[in-house]
C-alpha cells in the first residue's frame, strides 16, 4: 500500500508501512509466538501440540470500518486529521477508509462551513466541535457522530442537516456526542440522536451486526468475520469431540484417548428448555462470537453477556431479525460468571472470552482455572495481557492459536487461542 501522508512525513500512524508485508505479517507472528510459548500444551501430536495455524489475514487497504477525526483549522476551513496529531494535514483521503467514506467526511466539513461550527482548540480550550466518528458497513452504509463540547451549536446543525443527508444518502444516521471534558478521550457519555435509524447493519463473516453510536466494533471487518467463524469452528469441534464417547458406548476414539472429556449435559437447564451443550460468550460485544456460535450449533445454549446495555441491544436486534438462537445480557461478565456458575446449572460446556485490552484479569482467570470448564477460547486485542491471564491459569493450555492481523501496516497484534485443561504436575 502507498500513503502520500505517510510518504511526505504528514502521518505516521502506520508505523511499519515502509516494511513489505510478507515481513510485517511474520515479524508480528514470531513476536506473538514467542511471548506464548510457555502456555502451549504438551507437544505431543496427539494432544493438539500447541499448532499454530496459518494467521488470519485482510487487505493491506480500504479495511478501516471505523474512522475517528480529530477537528482543527477554523469553521470556515475545517481540517480533519488524527486525534494526537498535529492537525496540519486533512486526511480524510486516508488509504485505510473504504470507499465512500472520504465523500461523507468531506460533507461533514461542509456541514462545518455551513453551521459554522467552531473546531475544539485544546491549547485554548475554546471551540465545540472535536471530533468527527464515521461507521461504514461492507454495503457501503455509513454512520455519522459529531462528538461536541457543548449543546450550543446542535439547532444550526439541525438546521443544515437536511443538506448533508440529500448530499450523501448513504448516511443512514446522525448523532452528537456530547463530551465537555477536556481530556484525551474521544467522545463522552450523552448521545443525541438527530438523524435516521437507531444502528447501522454491518455484514460480519455469515451474521449481520447491528451496531449503535457507542458500542464497540470491530476495525477490521473482514478479518473479523474470519475471526468469528474460527472461534466457532472450533467450538463445533469441541462438541462435536465430547459426543463422540457417548455416542459410541464408551468405545475409545482419538480424542477420548488423549484427554478426558466429560460428554455433553443432556439434562434440560431448567424445565421447558431443550437439552443441548451450553455456550458462554464473555464481554460479548455485540454478539459476533456468540451469533456465529449459535448459527453454527442450533441446538447449543449460547449466552452473551455484555456490561455495555447499548452493545446488548444491538445483539438482541442481530438475534431476532435473523433467528439466530442466542441470549445476551447486560451485566458484568465477571460477576455474572461467578454468580450464574454457582447456581444449580453450574459451570458451561464451553466459554469464549474476548475481553478490552486489560484482559479478563486475575478474578475471572482464577474463576476459570477452578471451575472445571475444559476448554475456553481466548480472543485477545493485546497478547501481553493475554500471557498474564495464562500464567494465572496453568491448567488451560494453548492446543491451537492464529495470530490476528486485525491492524495491518502496525505493531498492535491480536491473537485467537483455543484452551484446553490438562493436568498440572
Amino acid at each position: 500500500m502507498r500513503c502520500h501522508h505517510f510518504e511526505s512525513g504528514e502521518c505516521r500512524s502506520c508505523t511499519l508501512l515502509d516494511l513489505p508485508r510478507p515481513r510485517q505479517l511474520a515479524e508480528g507472528r514470531e513476536r506473538v509466538e514467542s511471548l506464548l510459548a510457555p502456555y502451549l500444551a504438551s507437544s505431543d501430536p496427539r494432544q493438539g501440540g500447541g499448532a499454530w495455524q496459518e494467521p488470519i489475514v485482510g487487505p493491506e487497504a480500504g479495511f478501516r470500518a471505523r474512522g475517528k477525526m480529530a477537528v482543527g483549522g477554523t469553521a470556515q476551513a475545517p481540517i480533519l486529521g488524527l486525534p494526537g496529531q498535529a492537525l496540519s494535514a486533512d486526511l480524510c483521503d486516508c488509504p485505510l477508509y473504504p470507499a465512500g467514506v472520504e465523500e461523507v467526511l468531506e460533507g461533514a466539513k461542509a456541514l462545518i462551513r455551513r453551521a459554522q461550527v467552531p473546531p475544539y482548540d485544546v491549547a485554548r480550550r475554546r471551540g465545540e466541535l472535536k471530533n468527527v466518528l464515521v461507521t461504514a458497513s461492507p454495503d457501503g452504509e455509513h454512520l455519522l457522530r459529531l462528538v461536541l463540547r457543548s449543546e450550543k451549536a446542535l439547532d444550526r446543525i439541525r438546521e443544515h442537516l437536511p443538506a448533508l443527508l440529500v448530499a450523501h444518502p448513504s448516511v443512514v444516521a446522525v448523532t452528537a456526542n456530547i463530551h465537555p471534558d477536556h481530556t484525551t478521550r474521544v467522545e463522552g457519555e450523552q448521545e443525541i440522536h438527530l438523524a435516521g435509524a437507531e444502528s447501522i447493519a454491518v455484514r460480519t463473516g455469515d451474521v449481520t451486526l447491528f451496531s449503535r453510536p457507542q458500542s464497540f466494533l470491530q476495525t477490521n471487518t473482514e478479518v473479523a468475520g474470519d475471526l468469528y467463524r474460527q472461534a466457532a469452528t472450533w467450538v463445533g469441534e469441541i462438541v462435536t469431540e465430547r459426543e463422540a464417547p457417548a455416542a459410541t458406548a464408551g468405545t475409545p476414539t482419538a480424542a477420548s484417548s488423549t484427554v478426558d472429556l466429560p460428554s455433553v449435559d443432556r439434562s434440560p437447564v431448567d424445565a421447558g428448555t431443550a437439552p443441548g451443550p451450553r455456550i458462554w460468550d464473555l464481554y460479548c460485544g455485540l454478539g459476533g462470537f456468540a451469533l456465529h456460535i449459535a448459527r453454527a450449533l442450533p441446538a447449543a445454549h449460547v449466552t452473551g453477556v455484555e456490561v455495555s446495555a447499548q452493545a446488548i441491544d444491538g445483539a438482541r436486534e442481530a438475534s431476532a431479525t435473523q433467528s439466530i438462537p442466542a441470549t445476551f445480557l447486560a451485566d458484568d461478565a465477571t460477576a455474572w460468571a461467578i454468580r450464574e456458575a454457582a447456581a444449580e446449572a453450574g459451570p458451561p460446556d464451553v466459554v469464549v472470552v474476548n475481553p478490552p485490552r486489560r484482559g479478563i484479569g486475575p478474578e475471572l482467570a482464577a474463576w476459570l482455572e477452578g471451575s472445571g470448564v475444559a476448554d475456553v477460547i481466548y480472543s485477545s486485542c493485546n497478547p501481553a495481557t493475554l500471557a498474564t491471564d495464562l500464567a494465572t491459569m496453568p491448567s488451560l493450555c494453548i492446543t491451537a492459536g492464529r495470530f490476528v492481523d486485525m491492524f495491518p501496516h502496525t505493531e498492535h497484534a491480536e491473537v485467537i487461542v483455543r484452551l484446553r485443561r490438562t493436568p498440572t504436575t
